[in-house]
């Protein structure tokens, strides 16, 4: 953004496929990119004044003043001040996007020097530490990954602007080809100045709060570009790690069974979102199943195309014969056709076929035709017809047609079916608890109209199964589960509202509050013990999963305390479920901070008790992780491979075996942790009824609540109560229901990341005052050797890394009622202990900024100062006339910050 003449504002050279430097020099194209277009769409005068700021940022860092950088909200006008907050808000966008190209870079770069043994590693590792050769068949007969994309408001970009950055991604990515010429190298920067000159253009913010059809529609974008394509790859990523896999080269059939299991909340996730009915439910996987159905349809025509193998009719196999014959009986126009187009080849008219019946599979399907001669029943048919046509290939001498595309497609059947992603439902367990109370209702009332949605909802579950079978719908989620009857209430509701043929469902409790997770095991023993829920279980195969909530426990307890709370549930689901004799699958209910469980996915798995795993992972993608982890190929490719590999190694025995002695010695060092943290953090946060106010007046929390992250409300109930002023803060009963996400967002835009960290200083220093430096030696020892405390604390410790506290200050001083000094007081002091022990007991390990951080920084201080001019200013004139047009202009630019921060601290909630 350095203002220069175009000539000198742009690197000479950027195509390279390696090198330190080149992130850097890309930053920079991308910069004097944006200051083109600045100049040409806003003029000198604003790009002077966002040279200004953005010097005297730089400035500022490096003399480390306390005040940092200020920006004079009262003397720019209302378009310029735009136009700074735009400017810098856009540049982190494309900074970004350079660093996550730059990352694919260095992994490219690592695997051609190592020769390929950097790839799959990982996998290599977990199998040879679980027992190598002998351990391989039980692995792959029972690996499970299942990631569960959600639709949680944490994606503070619309689809429209993730669009637009793909597509400059993919120009940026051209720049690496070491064969460009000058003239394309022009080209590429000509349309990166169009694409910068329109996001220039495009709205951030939008206008709307977006449908949950919409939320579904925006999710396909990542299914189309990214999760069709990728999954062979990954199960090939696996393969290539097996033993032995280097000698066979695609010559016989792979051992890697397509152990990926998507699913989705989006469209299902009901609970306190009233715009989410039973309609929404089936449209969503409507639209899921047209997606998924047309990519098969495009990987079965380019195989009709490309397997032109000719084979004399005596020697076509058998089988695929017979399968010709039968196509010939059921569309003998199109056998007509194939015949004249492809007479030998019998591969291409075989494809030729299923295309054809794919199509009519879809019509039939999203449509609602009909049965419709030549359609599947479903995908178990397509994959019978893969098989016949593989042992065709194979027996006319083609097995590495066999086991190459042909197997991808196979790959992709058994990944996504017909139904693309298992849909789940989400519904809050005092609804079902409230419409079994209602019986009988007035017909016509209010109430009788919500009980009409919770039986629809089963009604559905019911037609779309016979559509697409159990795999696309059948698991029901019961948020804030605390007695065995909100599971049992489920099977109940399903049988009133279907009668004799009620859906087959997986009934998943979800437990996330402190008294839930503290009584895990006693809440699954109570309801095995229910003699007709588990005659249900055994008809599901003696399988149940137990969802747990890392937000709202962290909520209510504070980090520590809630980190402990679900290390103890999860001990006490499985020695409970091996009572009952049932396979046990725990779902982590993670999010994208480290306040909601984020943070190093893999290093969390290796700390999980015993057990816990079991070779079957299932956890939430949420909100803006999904666009970091699945919108590059190859980034999802190493995060998915990432996530198979700890969850093998954390499934071994010997893994298991390394963590006893340190669970045993561990556990009651942590409840003594635990419960002190937990007393401080409630002390501040939950039983200070005056603590969401001082929340309100020390973050951006109202306008967070206004952004339009997402389709669901910001609290699940719950009306607000008015401040001095005229604003709206949640009272002490709405911060209850306030969903954690924009309790970790408006935490994350103060810069204080209390959630992640807040109470771990004051325990570990207590624990010192108690035990003495010989305390300490045993804690250091102990997270040496025990990944669940590694992860803890090291997490914590990134918490307060990418905390400020002197920007935080500034926030502070936003709120000035009585006592708030003395609750801010409370914060620093404990921002502080928790530094000061982190860096004690980590030592060497304490987490020093990246390089990325310290350079955004400067940059991060020019939104962030702001921010708090325009939420000052936006408070003084609220408070003198709430009907000042000049308000809502002032909170469109609030608005405007927080995206752009959100997009500089890369993660909102």
């Amino acid at each position: 953004m350095r203002r220069r003449s175009p000539a000198q504002a742009e690197p000479r050279t950027i195509g390279t496929s390696g090198g330190p430097g080149i992130l850097q020099r890309e930053v920079r194209l991308l910069g004097a990119l944006l200051g083109q277009v600045i100049l040409e769409q806003a003029g000198q005068a604003v790009l002077d004044v966002v040279e200004g700021v953005r010097m005297d940022s730089i400035v500022a860092r490096r003399r480390e003043r306390e005040g940092r950088v200020d920006v004079d909200v009262a003397g720019l006008d209302g378009a310029t001040l735009e136009s700074v907050v735009r400017a810098f808000g856009l540049y982190f966008q494309l900074a970004n996007l350079a660093e996550q190209r730059d990352r694919v870079r260095t992994h490219r770069r690592r695997a051609r020097a190592s020769r390929g043994t950097t790839e799959g590693r990982a996998i290599r590792e977990a199998i040879r530490h679980s027992g190598g050769s002998d351990a391989v068949p039980g692995i792959l007969e029972h690996l499970s990954i299942a990631p569960v994309l959600t639709a949680h408001p944490t994606e503070a970009r619309r689809r429209t602007l993730l669009l637009a950055l793909r597509r400059i991604a993919r120009a940026l990515e051209q720049f690496d080809d070491p064969r460009l010429t000058p003239s394309a190298d022009a080209e590429l920067r000509r349309r990166l100045r169009e694409e910068i000159a329109l996001l220039w253009h495009t709205a951030e913010i939008r206008s709307g709060a977006p449908g949950p059809l919409d939320e579904v529609r925006t999710a396909m974008v990542s299914f189309d570009e990214t999760l069709y394509r990728l999954a062979p790859r990954v199960y090939r990523a696996v393969e290539a790690a097996l033993p032995g896999a280097r000698t066979d080269r695609g010559r016989r059939s792979p051992r890697t069974p397509a152990f990926l299991h998507m699913g989705s909340w989006i469209g299902g996730d009901r609970d306190g979102h009233p715009d989410v009915t039973a309609e929404i439910t089936d449209q969503a996987i409507q639209i899921q199943s047209d997606h998924v159905l047309r990519g098969h349809e495009a990987v079965a025509t380019r195989l009709a195309q490309t397997l032109a193998a000719r084979v004399a009719p005596d020697d076509v196999p058998p089988a695929l014969r017979r399968r010709l014959a039968e196509d010939a009986e059921t569309l003998p126009d199109l056998d007509r056709s194939l015949r004249d187009r492809y007479p030998d080849e019998p591969f291409r008219q075989r494809f030729g076929f299923m295309v054809e019946r794919l199509r009519r599979t879809r019509h039939r399907l999203t449509q609602r035709r009909g049965p419709g001669a030549g359609a599947y029943e479903g995908p178990a048919e397509v994959l019978t017809e893969l098989s016949e046509i593989q042992q065709a290939l194979v027996a006319v001498g083609l097995a590495r047609s066999a086991w190459g595309e042909v197997q991808d497609l196979r790959w992709q059947l058994e990944t996504f079916g017909f139904h693309l992603a298992a849909v789940e439902v989400r519904q809050h367990a005092s609804v079902h608890a409230r419409r079994l109370d209602r019986r009988p209702t007035a017909a016509g009332t209010a109430a009788a109209v919500a009980d009409h949605e919770v039986d629809e909802v089963f009604r559905v579950i019911r037609r779309v199964q016979d559509r697409l079978g159990e795999a696309a719908l059948s698991r029901y989620v019961v948020s804030f589960a605390e007695q065995p009857s909100d599971a049992t209430a489920v099977l109940e509701i399903a049988e009133l509202a279907c009668g004799d043929a009620p859906p087959v469902l997986d009934v998943v409790p979800l437990l996330e509050s402190s008294t839930s997770l503290g009584s895990a095991g006693t809440f699954l023993d109570e309801l095995l013990s229910d003699p007709g829920y588990r005659e249900h279980v055994r008809r599901r195969g003696d399988r149940q999963e137990v969802m747990l909530g890392y937000s709202d426990s962290n909520k209510e307890s504070g980090y520590l305390a809630a980190n402990w709370l679900l290390h103890g549930a999860q001990s006490e689901l499985v020695a409970t479920a091996r009572r009952h004799d049932v396979q046990l699958t725990i779902f982590h209910g993670r999010g994208g901070a480290i306040g909601r469980g984020g943070g190093a996915l893999e290093e969390a798995l290796r700390g999980q008790p015993p057990g816990s795993i079991g070779l079957r992972l299932k956890v939430t993608e949420q909100g803006e992780v999904i666009s970091a982890r699945y919108s590059d190929p190859e980034i999802a490719i190493e995060h998915l491979e990432t996530l198979a590999a700890a969850t093998i190694e954390a499934s071994s025995p010997r893994h298991a075996d390394a963590l006893a002695g340190a669970i045993e010695e561990g556990g009651p060092i942590l409840d003594e942790l635990a419960a002190t943290a937990a007393a401080a953090y409630r002390a501040l946060v939950v039983d200070d009824p005056e603590f969401p106010a001082f929340f309100g007046r020390i973050t951006p929390i109202d306008e967070i609540a206004t952004l339009r992250l997402g389709s669901r409300p910001a609290s699940r109930a719950g009306a607000p109560t008015t401040r001095p002023g005229g604003q709206d803060v949640p009272s002490a009963t709405t911060l209850a229901s306030l969903r954690a996400i924009p309790w970790v967002f408006a935490w994350s835009q103060s810069r204080v990341e209390l959630p992640g960290w807040f109470g771990v200083g004051g325990a570990l220093e207590a624990w010192e005052r108690r035990h003495g430096e010989a305390g300490l030696d045993r804690l250091r020892d102990l997270a040496a050797r025990w990944p669940f405390l590694a992860s803890l604390l090291g997490h914590a410790a990134l918490s307060i890394d990418r905390s400020d506290l002197a920007l935080a200050r500034r926030y502070a001083a936003l709120a000035s009622e009585p006592g708030d000094a003395a609750r801010w007081q409370a914060i620093e002091q404990e921002h502080g202990r928790t530094e000061r022990m982190l860096e004690r007991v980590l030592g060497d390990a304490w987490m020093d900024r990246s390089r990325s951080a310290r350079l955004r920084a400067p940059y991060v201080d020019t939104l962030s100062a702001a921010q708090l001019g325009l939420l000052a200013e936006l408070r003084r004139r609220e408070a003198q006339d709430p009907e000042d047009p000049e308000v809502e202009h002032l909170r469109g630019l609030v608005r405007l910050t927080i995206s752009g921060l959100a997009a500089a601290l890369q993660g909102t909630g």
